[in-house]
Formats: C-alpha cells, sequence, structure tokens
C-alpha cells in the first residue's frame, strides 16, 4: 500500500473508535491520473450526493463509530451523542415534566426540529407531530458510524436541516451471528440499564446480495429523585433580613393542608380539623420532587431489517423495515388543585373560626364564598402517565448505472408511529366544584347538594381529610392518542465523472424528491373540555401539508498541482421546494471552496441558505396548558417597586397594596398553540476553517472552523417570562413597559392576582444569531510494546467555543434581546457553556483497548439581570470516564468501565432550575455508574 493511500485511508476512517472531523478524503492522488482513481475507491460522504474519493467538504462534520459506542458503555445512542461538543442535551433519560421517555439530538442548541436525523442518508421514522426523530429507536448494535455535519443542509436534504445533519450508517455486509448484551448500573446499585441484540447476516450470490437482521431488547429501570439526597427536597429561592437570597427547602404553594386566597393579601392554611392560620411560604410549601423521576424507566423491543441485491450493473435493489415498540413511564407528584371555586360558608368540615372567615367574605349572603384554592390532592395519589408507542418503517429503492458514468437511484419509503398514553390521577374540576356544594339532608347528614353521578362531599380542608369515596369521585383516567405519518418518493441521477478541468472529474447530482406529513393528536375528551386538573389540558390536533422539490448538487476540482495550489474545488447545491402550506415556494443553496494550498493544509469556506417549513404541530396543534417557569414582577418581593411598575401592576388589576406580597407561583399558568399562519423560517449559515495534516508528522491531524448561523422568523413560542417582560418592562429599564398590548395576554385571577391563562402561542419571532470555533485535533503514535511488540497511543482533544448565542422572542420588540452565551437560566431554557470539550486517550493493542476520557463544561451565568437568585453562577464542570475492552481469539468482546469516575454531583439551583433542582439533561444526576458488555461472533 503506497504512502499516499495509507494517507487516504486515514483521513476517511477513524482512529481506535474516536470522534473526527471528516478530513481530505484525499491526500492521495495526483488529480486525474488513472492509476490513482483505481486506487483508490469512491467515498461516500455524508452531506452530499456525489461519491468521489477527490471529494472534502467545505461543511465540517463530526464522525463516531461503532468503536466509540463501545467505550462509552452507553446502551441508548442519546447518550453517546449528548456529550458531542457541537450537541446540547436535548430530551433525555433524565427528562420526566416534560419528558415523555423519547431523546433527541439538538445542534448548537438550535432545537430538536432543525436537526435532520437520516439513516443511510434517508429520512427516518418520527415520534410525533413535531416531526422529530427518537434516538433511542435507532439499534447502537448495527450502527457502523454515526456523521455529524454541521450547518445548513436544506439545499441536500431539504427541510429541517438548518442546523445540520446526524446520519446513522448501518453495517451493509454483515455476514455471520452476533449476539451482543449489555448492562451498566448506578454507584448506589439503582437505575440498572441492561440490553440484549442478535445480529444475523448472510451474504448471497457471490457477495452480490446481502439480507441482515436485527433484534434488540431494553430495559430501563426508574430512579425517584427521593434517591439522591440533591434532588430529594425542592430547592427555593428565600431572602435573609438583609436582602441576600439562598437556597432553602420548599416547593409549591399548592399544599395538602389546603390554602385559599379571599380577595386579600392573605392567604391560610388549614388543620385537619378544619381551623385556619395564616399561610407562610418559607415554612409551609409542599415538597413536590420526591416522587419524581430522575431516571424514567423504558422498555423497548426493536427489529430491523435490510437487505440489497445486485441484479446487474444497472440494477441493485434495496430495502429496510423496521418495527419498533417503546414503553415509557412519567411520574410527577399528585394533582396540585388550583382555581376559583364556591365554598360553603357553614361547611361542617370548618372549624367555627373558618365558617366565620368565609362567612365575613360572603359579600351578597348567599351562603357561599368565591376563593382561590390551591390543595394538593395527595390523597389521590400521584399523577402517572404510560405511553405506549409503536412505529413502523419500510422503504424499497433501486439504484444502478444508467449508461456510461450517469447513474441512478430512486426510493419510496413509509413511516407511521402511534402512540397511547393513558394518565392516572388527574381530577375533574366539575366534580370537585359539585363536591364542595353541600347541604344536609333529613338525617342531618352532610351530602352534595347535586347528587348526581353519586357525588360524596369533598374535605379539601386539612391534609389527610379527603376520604377514599371523595377521591374516587373526582379523579378521572384519561387516554390520550396520536398518530404521525411520512410518506417519501425521491430519486437522483448522478454522474460522478462529469467533465475534467484538469484537477479531477467533476460530479452533478439531480433529483427530485415528494414528502407528504400528517398527524394528529387526540386528547381524552376531558381534557380537551377543560375539565381535568393534574396533566395538562390540550385541545386536538389535525392536519398534514405536503412538499414537491427539484434539486441540484455539483463539485468541480478547479485547478490542481500548481505552486501554492496543490487542490481548488468548488462544490455547489440548490434546491426548490413548493409547500401546500403558506410557505408556498422557497428556494434553498449552498457554495463551498477547498483550496490546498500544499498537501499538509487545506482551507474550506461554505455559505448556505437553509429553509424550515412549519412541522404539523407548529401549524395545526391546539391549544394546551402549560406550566412555565417565570417571575411576576408585580409579586416579587425583592423588586424595588417603582412607579411605572406600580402604575403597571395597579392597571392589571393588582392592588397597590398587594404588591410585592409573594402570590404568585415560580410556574405559571399559560397555554400554547400552533399557527396556521407561521411563515418558514430562513437560515443564513457560513463557514471557514483550516484542516492541517502535516506529512513530517504522521497520524497528526487537526481541524479549526469558525461557524454563523443567523435565523430569521425563527419558530417558537416567545416565551411568559418575555411577555411579561414586554408588558412591563425591566429592572434594567426601570420597568418602563415596551409594549402594553402584550399585556392582554396576562391575564390575573381576581382573588390571587396571580397570572393565570398567559397566551403564549408559536409566532415567527426576531430570530436568533450564534457564532463560534469548533475545533478538533488527533495524535496517533506508533509505540514498541504490548502484544507482538506493536501497540498505539491515541489522543485526541475537540471541543468548540460558543462567541455568541442570542435571541429575539418578540419579532416587534427589536429592544427585547436574550444573551444566552455563557449563560443558563428561564429565558434561555438551557445551559449555553462558553467552552465544552471532550478529550480522549486510548491505547491498545491487537486484542486489549484501555481509554480514559475527559468532558468539559465552562462556567455559566445565570440569564436574567432582573432577578437575584440564590445561584447566579454554575461553576466549571469536568468528568471523567474509563474503559477497558478485551478481545478474546477475534471472537468474544468484552468491555467494562465507568462514567463520571469521581462521582460528581450536579449543581443544585432553585427558582432558575430545569428540572430536579438542575439541568439534568447537561449535568450528571446520577453519580458514578459502572457497565460491562459481550459481544460474541459465531
Amino acid at each position: 500500500m503506497t504512502s499516499e493511500m495509507k494517507r487516504l485511508l486515514l483521513a476517511s476512517t477513524l482512529l481506535m473508535g474516536l470522534p473526527v472531523a471528516a478530513q481530505a478524503q484525499d491526500t492521495a492522488a495526483t488529480s486525474g491520473s488513472d492509476t490513482d482513481s483505481e486506487a483508490a475507491p469512491a467515498i461516500v460522504v455524508t452531506g452530499s450526493r456525489l461519491h468521489n474519493a477527490n471529494l472534502e467538504q467545505a461543511a465540517p462534520i463530526m464522525a463516531v463509530s461503532a468503536q466509540e459506542m463501545k467505550l462509552t458503555g452507553q446502551v441508548n445512542v442519546e447518550n453517546i451523542l449528548k456529550d458531542l461538543p457541537q450537541v446540547l442535551p436535548g430530551t433525555t433519560s433524565a427528562s420526566n415534566n416534560p419528558g415523555g421517555g423519547v431523546a433527541t439530538a439538538d445542534l448548537r442548541g438550535l432545537g430538536a426540529e432543525r436537526t435532520l436525523i437520516l439513516v443511510n442518508g434517508h429520512r427516518y421514522v418520527s415520534f410525533d407531530t413535531n416531526q422529530i426523530v427518537d434516538l433511542n429507536t435507532i439499534p447502537t448494535a448495527l450502527i457502523e458510524r454515526v456523521d455529524v455535519v454541521t450547518g445548513g443542509k436544506s439545499a441536500v436534504y431539504g427541510s429541517d436541516a438548518v442546523s445540520g445533519v446526524v446520519n446513522f450508517v448501518t453495517k451493509q455486509d454483515f455476514d455471520g451471528v452476533q449476539a451482543n448484551a449489555n448492562y451498566r448500573i448506578s454507584g448506589r446499585g439503582d437505575g440498572g440499564q441492561y440490553n440484549g441484540g442478535l445480529l444475523v447476516g448472510k451474504n448471497f450470490a457471490d457477495g452480490r446480495g446481502n439480507i441482515t437482521l436485527y433484534g434488540d431488547y431494553s430495559q430501563r429501570k426508574a430512579i425517584k429523585q427521593s434517591a439522591r439526597g440533591y434532588t430529594a427536597v425542592t430547592q427555593t429561592d428565600a431572602t435573609t433580613a438583609d436582602g441576600a437570597s439562598y437556597l432553602a427547602a420548599g416547593g409549591s404553594d399548592t399544599i395538602p393542608a389546603g390554602r385559599i386566597a379571599i380577595n386579600d393579601r392573605d392567604t391560610y392554611k388549614f388543620g385537619q380539623d378544619g381551623s385556619y392560620s395564616v399561610y407562610d411560604s418559607s415554612a409551609d410549601a409542599y415538597n413536590y420532587a420526591s416522587e419524581n423521576y430522575l431516571q424514567v424507566p423504558q422498555k423497548r423491543a426493536l427489529l430491523f431489517g435490510q437487505a440489497h441485491f445486485d441484479v446487474s450493473d444497472h440494477l441493485t435493489l434495496y430495502a429496510e423495515g423496521q418495527y419498533i415498540h417503546n414503553k415509557v413511564a412519567n411520574q410527577l407528584a399528585p394533582t396540585p388543585l388550583t382555581g376559583t371555586y364556591l365554598l360553603d360558608t357553614d361547611s361542617s368540615f370548618l372549624s367555627a373560626d373558618s365558617q366565620a372567615l368565609l362567612a365575613g367574605k360572603d359579600t351578597d349572603g348567599d351562603g357561599y364564598t368565591s376563593a382561590s384554592v390551591y390543595r394538593r390532592l395527595t390523597e389521590v395519589g400521584d399523577r402517572i402517565s404510560k405511553l405506549d408507542s409503536k412505529a413502523y418503517r419500510g422503504l424499497v429503492g433501486a439504484r444502478g448505472q444508467i449508461s456510461g458514468d450517469w447513474n441512478y437511484d430512486i426510493y419510496a419509503s413509509f413511516a407511521r408511529t402511534k402512540r397511547v398514553e393513558h394518565q392516572y390521577g388527574n381530577v375533574s374540576a366539575s366534580r370537585v366544584q359539585q363536591a364542595l356544594l353541600t347541604t344536609y339532608d333529613s338525617s342531618g347528614n352532610l351530602v352534595c347538594s347535586d347528587t348526581s353521578n353519586g357525588c360524596v362531599p369533598l374535605n379539601i380542608f386539612g391534609a389527610g381529610n379527603i376520604s377514599q369515596a371523595a377521591a374516587d369521585f373526582i379523579s378521572i383516567d384519561t387516554v390520550n392518542r396520536s398518530t404521525i405519518t411520512e410518506k417519501v418518493v425521491s430519486g437522483a441521477i448522478t454522474n460522478n465523472n462529469l467533465f475534467d478541468l484538469g484537477a479531477g472529474p467533476a460530479g452533478l447530482a439531480i433529483g427530485g424528491e415528494y414528502r407528504s406529513e400528517h398527524g394528529s393528536f387526540n386528547p381524552d375528551e376531558a381534557l380537551a373540555s377543560g375539565d381535568v386538573i393534574g396533566f395538562n389540558a390540550s385541545e386536538p390536533t389535525s392536519g398534514g401539508y405536503n412538499v414537491k422539490e427539484l434539486f441540484a448538487e455539483l463539485d468541480v476540482p478547479l485547478i490542481a498541482d500548481k505552486p501554492f495550489i496543490e487542490r481548488l474545488e468548488f462544490n455547489g447545491a440548490a434546491r426548490y421546494s413548493y409547500y401546500s402550506t403558506a410557505a408556498k415556494s422557497v428556494g434553498t443553496f449552498s457554495a463551498g471552496l477547498v483550496w490546498a494550498p500544499i498537501k499538509d493544509i487545506s482551507l474550506r469556506a461554505q455559505f448556505s441558505r437553509a429553509v424550515r417549513a412549519p412541522t404539523v404541530n407548529d401549524l395545526y396543534s391546539g391549544s394546551a396548558q402549560n406550566f412555565e417557569a417565570a417571575s411576576d414582577p408585580c409579586s416579587d418581593p425583592d423588586v424595588t417597586a417603582t412607579s411605572s411598575l406600580i402604575a403597571s401592576c395597579v392597571a392589571a388589576g393588582v392592588p397597590a397594596s398587594s404588591i410585592g406580597s409573594d402570590f404568585s407561583d415560580s410556574q405559571i399558568d399559560s397555554s400554547n398553540g400552533g399557527n396556521t399562519k407561521l411563515r418558514e423560517e430562513t437560515a443564513n449559515t457560513y463557514t471557514f476553517g483550516a484542516i492541517i495534516q502535516p506529512q513530517a508528522i504522521p497520524g497528526l491531524s487537526l481541524t479549526v472552523d469558525y461557524y454563523h448561523i443567523k435565523i430569521d422568523n425563527f419558530i417558537t413560542a416567545a416565551g411568559t417570562a418575555n411577555i411579561i417582560s414586554a408588558c412591563y418592562g425591566t429592572k434594567d429599564n426601570g420597568y418602563t413597559p415596551y409594549d402594553t398590548s402584550y399585556c392582554s395576554l396576562l391575564p390575573r385571577d381576581s382573588n390571587s392576582y396571580a397570572i393565570t391563562g398567559a397566551v403564549d402561542n408559536l409566532s415567527n419571532s426576531g430570530g436568533v444569531k450564534t457564532d463560534g470555533i469548533d475545533f478538533d485535533a488527533q495524535y496517533t503514535i506508533p509505540l514498541a510494546f504490548g502484544q507482538n511488540d506493536s501497540s498505539k497511543l491515541n489522543l485526541r482533544l475537540s471541543g468548540t467555543r460558543l462567541i455568541n448565542w442570542t435571541f429575539k422572542p418578540i419579532a416587534a420588540l427589536s429592544d427585547i434581546v436574550v444573551d444566552c452565551a455563557g449563560k443558563f437560566g428561564l429565558l434561555c431554557s438551557n445551559v449555553y457553556a462558553k467552552w465544552r470539550i471532550n478529550g480522549r486517550v486510548t491505547w491498545a493493542t491487537e486484542d486489549v483497548t484501555l481509554s480514559l476520557a475527559w468532558r468539559h463544561l465552562s462556567p455559566v451565568k445565570d440569564d436574567d439581570a432582573s432577578t437575584p437568585y440564590a445561584v447566579e453562577r454554575i461553576k466549571a464542570y469536568d468528568y471523567f470516564d474509563a474503559t477497558a475492552s478485551f478481545d478474546i481469539s477475534k471472537r468474544f468482546t468484552w468491555n467494562i468501565g465507568m462514567n463520571n469516575m469521581f462521582n460528581r454531583k450536579p449543581p443544585i439551583l432553585g427558582d432558575n432550575q430545569e428540572q430536579a433542582n438542575t439541568y439534568p439533561t447537561t449535568y450528571d444526576v446520577y453519580g458514578r455508574t459502572f457497565f460491562t458488555g459481550i459481544t460474541v461472533d459465531f
């Protein structure tokens, strides 16, 4: 093998199974030489439809091999991808509220819906009407590698590829039988995860065909927040007498004893005897954390099949099929009963003093008092959601030679996911009101005034006072059903030897695609009616759209083997799309250059225009209840009241005497819904960087790339916190309202004065801008010891430096800008560390591999300067993982290792947390974890 060919292989594979930026796929080669062309087979590169051994893309690529996945010891793909520097954690196994038991990929922190997930270059099956892929449905044992292309790729792959593409490439010609099993458990002995799979493949017809089948079963045990001291008790912000903030045990103002507010700045709680006392949030708040899941349980069965057969040079048939059955559960603390209800002033459930209190508030003398009720229904039990998801996908295609260098590839796919969710622990609001209105029958027994439906009087005054019969009467189990269906027909004609300008063959791809998306969400009738309290109420969703597209891609080597121009190549792509929605006609394009002044150095640059059309959920989702974390300045005792804030709060219905009296919870009741008038997002992305592979230092490679992304018409809900800022202003601007028209979206309860039912529907926002620098360095050193006196040491360091990440949540208010670079918090909804770095040292012989990994997150500060929190800064975090792998006789491989070796605990936060007192998708909440796995080849 020539030294040039060795460098080619070095650039296109992964050393020791470590992630590497896709390098020059051709350091070989004197361009245009027939000998070189035959020596270097065509290389398929994610991010391009062209297959060209001389193609180095202008867009950066990171890759993860099958060996890297084994070294992590992770059962699911989610935990592998989330540690890549370019990926911010989306939904993971630690996501309980919200969650749903799915796993998503979020490149650049721009949202999982802007990252396109492919399997073998084709769209995969989505799990809901947001058209997002659940990574847990992709089996790790069948994956050959994962390519992560950062930057807009809409021109090549279509809508959704705004922040980039993640392409899972499966093993194509596996021949044999392979069994695998993996197990991992925390150092506390809980949260066990295991999976087992069987891979069977057969080449036939002298290697012209292959059939591969894979079956897999996985199970993940639950961990409750009560199992960790740092998550067992809800942490909230408290204030000392001198105004200093600190963390304190706390929770929700909706308590098991029951709390009411009656047109007064004071609120009252109840004892078991029906007596009342003044509620003290610092002492009486309810700890809702302990019963919540810290690790969501999961059971998954998966079948995956693929086949291909070369009929002739002109026809290769191929097919894929998947079936995934996924069961997950979420668990929350018992239902918080909130809302305005009529209460009997002479109820026998109340003490004489409590009866007098309510009677004194009965302004019309009818025997009833209207009050805002806050009662945790512990007698009903925890809220439990059990989600059963069944997904299937089929794909058939044909490819081959048309004539000469012209080839074709056409395929059709069908994918559908059906989800059924059973919810337990909900209550009926109408039945609660019915059970609260009581009277006495002829025998002197307390009964419901309306005895229909078998009504039982409800005693909400005092913890534990709700009878089992009353709990059964108000309880209501609900069932939700959803479906998402995708149909794709796509075809392309390619020529990888269109012409030659003397620097190598040019390539051309042209084609068309038709795609149809249709989804529905059918909530339980009670949920849709708004009568259910517990899990969030929601209206139905139903709708769909289709898109017709034409695309072209061109790669042209321009100059080669000239002074200071070892190689110069151009790559361009364009796509025209016509949507059946308001987006209508849109166009995307990209153009890039790769210039190698010498063999050791390549410089690359690319500009791309990408689009993302609104999804089914964006367009057609009905209004859904939500509880968004936000601070109400009218309620905040730490806010120094200004004349403008007082005027705004009084205009909103808050008495001046109640301003700053802490009457609002940290989660504000809101509603979110779709918008059929949404326009498409448009993203402009440019990148430029360098690839260095010095011939004088074999085994060394370095890539550095700068990226800049600007997304206009960014589709999102503005966020209740930002709507509040628009209405009332912020501390930074002296609480001067930006636009008082937004105050109409923030209605207040007439008794408690708290914001209730904030309207936060999807809209085209003012957009997002982000830029930063990615880097990846690797050095492989051959060593003269180990088995057969030969081994290799691989050193790798990769990371990203986030320079800027800003968001304008409201298009009409350009003054409201959320700056997230180096920040975390309620406005950014994630952790945007400026530095995210991964390093790994691996020593390997033929049969033994030892590896040590390092993961680093730089410090971050809270994103809301106007609100003082107990924790305003999270310090830098470092995690270390160790793995050992032993290959016995090339048939039996054993992996063993641990993650989070030094048992680093997560940062503990108060009111500015995501969930579980921290950001559990970013920071490790489980502690030290041990894993082991075996692979047996028969």
